[in-house]
C-alpha cells in the first residue's frame, strides 16, 4: 500500500565528533526517501557542528540545522527539534546511534497497513567500533504485530519488553501535547510512558532496526551514578498519580519502583566492593533509602512482587547489613569464578604452546 507521508527525524548533538557520521550515513542509505532531518546543535564547543555541516553537503535528504547558543541538555534540544518538525511521524535518533537501510520502509508499511499510534522495534547494543555487544531484545519477550497500548505498557513495566528513545516512532498527533521533561537520566523513559498512556494501538516490528552505541564514559555505561535514582523517583510520581484512579497501573508502578531500588542498590554494591561493609551501609542509608523512597510502599502492593524481590526488599528495609553482605558475597563469587575461568584459559593456551614447541 502506497504511503508517502513525511517522517521527521530529530537528531540532537553535543560534542559528538565523528560519531555522527555513521548516523548521517544510515539516514542517507534509507530506501524510503520521504523524510526530513532536524539536527539540533546543543551549543557544542568542539568541532561537531563543522563535521555535521561539512558531511551534510554529501547527502540527498532534506534537512535543517538549528544551532543553540546555550547548552540546555538533550530534552530541550529534542523539544526544539519537535517544534520545528513538519512530518506526520516523529522519530528521535541519537547522534551516535544508526539505523538499518530499510528502517523507514518497514515503519511506513506498518503505519499504512495497521494504522497504529506508535511503533517500536528491536535493537542491538554495539561498542564504539560497531562490534556487537548483545542482541538486547534476546532478554525480552516478542509481542504481536499490533497490541493494545495498555497491554504494551504492562509488559514494559513488568520488564517483559524494553523500549528506548531510538527504537520507537510516533504519530505526531499522539505527542502533540507532550514534550520531554528536563529531568536527568530518565527523560526518555518518562516520555515513552506518557505517550503509551496517551495511545491506543501499538505496532511492533520483529527486526533489529537500530544499533545503540555504548560509548565509554556515558551514564548508561559507567556503572553506579546517583542519577540512577531519577528512575525510582519517576515511578514514585507515577504511583502517586494513579493510585486513586487506576489500581492496576498503580500496583505496577509500585512494583517497578521496588525493582528499580533493588537494581540501584545492587549496582552500587557491585561497584564498591573495595569498601568496608560499614561504609557501604552508610552510603546506602543516606543516599538510596532516604526520603521514604522504599518505605512508604503500601503493604498491599508488596504482595505484587515476586518472592525473590519481596525477600530482597524486606532484607534491605529491615536488615540492610545482611543484604549488603549477601550481595557482596554473590558478586565476589562471580568475579572469582570469572578470574578462575580466565586463568584456566591462559593455562590451557600456555600448555598448548609448549606442546606445539615440543612437536616442532
Amino acid at each position: 500500500m502506497e504511503n508517502r507521508k513525511l517522517i521527521s527525524v530529530v537528531v540532537p548533538f553535543y560534542n559528538i565528533g565523528n560519531y555522527v557520521i555513521k548516523t548521517i550515513d544510515s539516514l542517507e542509505s534509507q530506501t524510503y526517501r520521504n523524510f526530513e532531518v532536524i539536527f539540533v546543535d546543543d551549543a557544542s564547543y568542539d568541532n561537531s557542528l563543522n563535521i555535521v555541516e561539512e558531511y551534510l553537503n554529501k547527502v540527498s535528504f532534506k534537512y535543517k540545522i538549528i544551532h543553540l547558543s546555550k547548552n540546555k541538555g538533550v530534552s530541550n534540544a529534542r523539544n526544539i527539534g519537535l517544534d520545528n518538525s513538519k512530518g506526520e511521524y516523529i522519530y528521535f535518533l541519537d547522534s551516535d546511534d544508526y539505523i538499518s537501510e530499510n528502517t523507514f520502509e518497514k515503519i511506513i508499511e506498518i503505519f499504512s497497513c495497521e494504522n497504529p499510534d506508535i511503533i517500536f522495534f528491536k535493537f542491538k547494543r554495539v561498542d564504539e567500533n560497531g562490534t556487537l555487544i548483545e542482541h538486547y531484545n534476546d532478554k525480552f519477550k516478542d509481542v504481536n504485530r499490533i497490541e493494545n497500548s495498555k497491554d504494551i505498557l504492562i509488559k514494559y513495566l513488568n520488564l517483559e519488553i524494553f523500549i528506548y528513545t531510538c527504537s520507537v516512532i510516533y504519530k505526531k498527533e499522539v505527542i502533540n501535547n507532550f514534550y520531554f521533561n528536563e529531568i536527568e537520566y530518565i527523560e526518555d523513559q518518562d516520555f515513552i510512558i506518557r505517550t503509551l498512556l496517551n495511545a491506543n494501538r501499538i505496532g511492533y516490528i520483529d527486526s533489529e532496526l537500530v544499533k545503540y552505541t555504548c560509548r565509554e564514559g556515558s551514564i548508561m555505561n559507567s556503572g553506579f551514578n546517583l542519577k540512577l535514582l531519577s528512575k525510582a523517583k519517576l515511578f514514585d510520581t507515577l504511583y502517586n498519580q494513579y493510585k486513586t484512579s487506576d489500581n492496576e497501573l498503580s500496583r505496577l508502578f509500585a512494583k517497578r519502583r521496588a525493582r528499580e531500588i533493588l537494581f540501584i542498590t545492587r549496582t552500587y554494591i557491585k561497584n564498591r566492593l573495595d569498601l568496608k561493609i560499614r561504609e557501604i551501609n552508610t552510603f546506602i542509608k543516606k543516599n538510596i533509602l532516604s526520603n521514604e523512597i522504599v518505605f512508604y510502599l503500601d503493604k498491599k502492593y508488596l504482595k505484587e512482587l515476586s518472592k525473590k524481590d519481596l525477600i530482597q526488599i524486606l532484607l534491605l528495609k529491615h536488615f540492610p547489613t545482611l543484604f549488603i553482605k549477601i550481595v557482596a558475597f554473590y558478586y565476589n563469587f562471580i568475579i572469582s569464578k570469572q578470574l578462575n575461568y580466565l586463568k584456566e584459559k591462559i593455562r590451557f593456551h600456555e600448555t598448548h604452546i609448549i606442546e606445539n614447541k615440543r612437536n616442532i
